[in-house]
């Protein structure tokens, strides 16, 4: 078993100073994305004024959508103030990832922008992101796994899977092989959808070792995988059918 322990009170103290160790995290993880997207933008020649923009709307609009989610399936009893108080944590990523695509589109079709090449810069920059941010619910004891007898197990409401653990190693995985393909000449979007296919089948099987509530059969989050899968089946096909043709 893997020895594990966590914050108590889910926070951490530097002196008089006191952080919650998500909120620090996730910050951290926000922080190295904007600047991996900033650096990889410089090199790639893109816009970094509308660049700059774009990482704000991303963020802004992530966070909403995050809460969003949240509040719709996972919320309960709740006074209306306590839906903004975000420190409090209650975000989902599926819906975060949805509306900050969405914005992302508009965003980039409103300013006539090469829409495929900028997403494939933040698709670089974001598991790096979301990896981190995920150390911080590793560390607070966030999503609780399957009961397992296996050697890599955690106590934490028994002798669990460390559900966590596996989504960081599949988030660094993804982040590893679209950093080394970053300078190779690859077509628009593969990135992108490099990026969405291996995280939307890595979460689906990840799922299977939650204990987040099942709708049925499955979570959520395994359905978003689905569709998100999918779609980018869907877009990878029309892509080769359009190369095809024009041979």
């Amino acid at each position: 078993m893997i020895p594990y322990t966590t914050f108590e009170g889910d926070i951490f103290s530097l002196g008089f100073l006191h952080f919650k160790v998500w909120g620090t995290l996730a910050a951290l993880g926000i922080a190295a994305s904007s600047f991996l997207i900033i650096k990889t933008a410089q090199k790639k020649n893109l816009n970094m004024k509308k660049t700059y923009n774009l990482i704000l709307l991303v963020i802004f609009s992530g966070i909403i959508g995050s809460r969003i989610g949240w509040i719709l399936t996972e919320s309960r009893n709740l006074a209306f103030l306590d839906y903004f108080a975000l420190w409090r944590g209650g975000m989902i990523w599926s819906s975060g990832l949805l509306l900050s695509l969405i914005s992302s589109y508009i965003y980039l079709k409103k300013n006539k922008l090469d829409i495929l090449k900028y997403l494939d810069v933040f698709a670089i920059a974001v598991p790096l992101g979301h990896a981190i941010a995920r150390i911080g619910c590793y560390l607070i004891g966030d999503h609780i796994g399957k009961l397992t007898n296996v050697p890599w197990a955690i106590s934490l409401n028994g002798s669990t899977h460390p559900v966590v653990l596996y989504e960081i190693i599949l988030l660094l995985s993804i982040f590893l092989v679209l950093y080394n393909l970053k300078d190779k000449n690859l077509e628009k979007g593969s990135l992108f959808a490099i990026y969405l296919l291996s995280y939307s089948l890595g979460r689906f099987v990840i799922d299977f070792f939650r204990t987040d509530p099942l709708y049925y059969g499955l979570t959520i989050a395994q359905y978003f995988c689905i569709i998100m899968f999918l779609t980018m089946i869907i877009f990878v096909s029309l892509r080769k059918l359009r190369k095809y043709k024009k041979i």
